[in-house]
């Protein structure tokens, strides 16, 4: 008989990774709080970031211990009030209790006195559970009824973020429902079929459009269209880039000769450490950051709700490094997606954080099935002539 722990080896590669991204976005948060103090560098509040940075990153943590040393039946079991709960934060942002922070048009943020929070960022978290629990209760996911349903169940999270305004969050949500599917086995059939249906799905889609997120299209293309307004930005960013060199400008500089970049603690930080510390060290972000993604693809689990809760964070955490970066570039349309552990937002953090503590309760997770394979391995391990093969880290 053989006995794997390779899932725990593999998640092993994912703490270490995690756990390099949040050092470095300390770093860098206590660079840009400083630079930014000696010469203005980029707008919005700044003061007190990297402390900021850290304390969501602690908090994160623990919540993603416990999430780590939770019973995935369980989770499973109460998926719909979770869900339920998830809809109902996200649902007052429509309530006085919305806001729009300054410098966004998205209605996405509750102000609850002494603290804000972006509830659609746990309302992701709370679309992978009850997607993956979905999912582990469908026999069959390519009948057309139950294909149906998958898709119902993903559009609900996905309209109601978009009713916000949100648009970049509403393409996460379809980007992660994308991937739960296809790793639960999705057709090739049905994959073709939504490739040759996209176009015509994006011209139906630009109907929605407001006339600003038109332009930001449009500014896409060409940012001269409107080089102090919409394009802005995303001009802004490339200079920054661009100026920052291989190496950068130093990571605790004065700021003077840096390239203005609104909002760099957020959407922008890429743009920040290219010029802080290089397109050398902006790509070591980057590509930390993809092999995060692969790194929590590889971890296995024995239930189909761990496999759904596995893919569902690796393409949540695939979506927005990829639009996020590209963003950053301008090969995108600026969509508010925050660089996962990077970009300024508490709510980001801690969701990112405990997700990856499902990954890890998921890895051992045990079905029925796998209980018995241990005690039959159990009972081997008791005969010295039992056949038994260990696979170590």
């Amino acid at each position: 008989m053989l006995y794997n722990g390779s899932s725990a080896c593999k998640f092993r590669a994912v703490f270490v990774i995690t756990a390099v991204c949040c050092v470095l976005s300390a770093v860098l948060a206590a660079s840009l709080e400083y630079t930014n103090a000696l010469s203005t560098v980029t707008s919005g509040n700044t003061v007190g970031l990297a402390l900021h940075t850290a304390l969501f990153a602690l908090i994160g943590a623990a919540a993603a211990f416990g999430a780590s040393k939770l019973d995935l039946s369980l989770l499973e079991k109460y998926a719909l009030p979770i869900g339920l709960l998830g809809l109902l934060l996200t649902g007052l942002t429509f309530t006085p209790l919305g806001i729009s922070p300054e410098g966004s048009d998205d209605r996405a943020w509750l102000s609850l006195g002494f603290f804000t929070m972006q509830p659609s960022e746990l309302l992701k978290l709370c679309f992978i559970i009850t997607l993956s629990a979905h999912i582990a209760g469908t026999k069959n996911i390519n009948s057309p009824k139950s294909l149906g349903l998958l898709l119902l169940h993903s559009a609900v999270p996905t309209v109601l973020v978009w009713a916000q305004g949100d648009q970049g969050t509403a393409l996460v949500f379809g980007v992660i429902a994308a991937g739960m599917l296809v790793s639960a086995g999705l057709s090739y059939k049905v994959i073709a079929a939504v490739m040759i249906a996209l176009p015509l799905g994006a011209r139906l889609a630009s109907q929605l459009l407001l006339e600003h997120q038109k332009r930001r299209i449009a500014v896409l293309l060409d940012p001269s269209l409107d080089p102090l307004g919409t394009g802005f930005q995303q001009l802004q960013s490339r200079r920054a880039i661009a100026g920052g060199g291989l190496l950068g400008k130093g990571l605790f500089s004065d700021g003077k000769g840096f390239v203005y970049v609104s909002q760099s603690q957020n959407d922008f930080i890429l743009a920040y450490a290219a010029q802080a510390a290089g397109v050398i060290a902006c790509g070591v972000i980057i590509l930390l950051l993809f092999r995060l993604c692969i790194a929590v693809t590889a971890v296995y689990s024995p239930s189909k709700f761990g496999q759904g809760i596995i893919a569902g964070t690796g393409a949540l955490l695939f979506s927005h490094t990829l639009i996020n970066t590209a963003s950053a570039l301008g090969s995108m349309p600026v969509i508010g997606v925050p660089l996962p552990f990077f970009s300024s937002g508490g709510t980001a953090m801690i969701t990112m954080l405990t997700a990856l503590g499902l990954v890890r309760a998921a890895a051992e997770h045990k079905t029925d099935q796998n209980q018995n394979i241990q005690k039959e391995h159990s009972h081997e391990h008791s005969h010295p002539t039992g056949n038994i093969r260990t696979r170590s880290c």
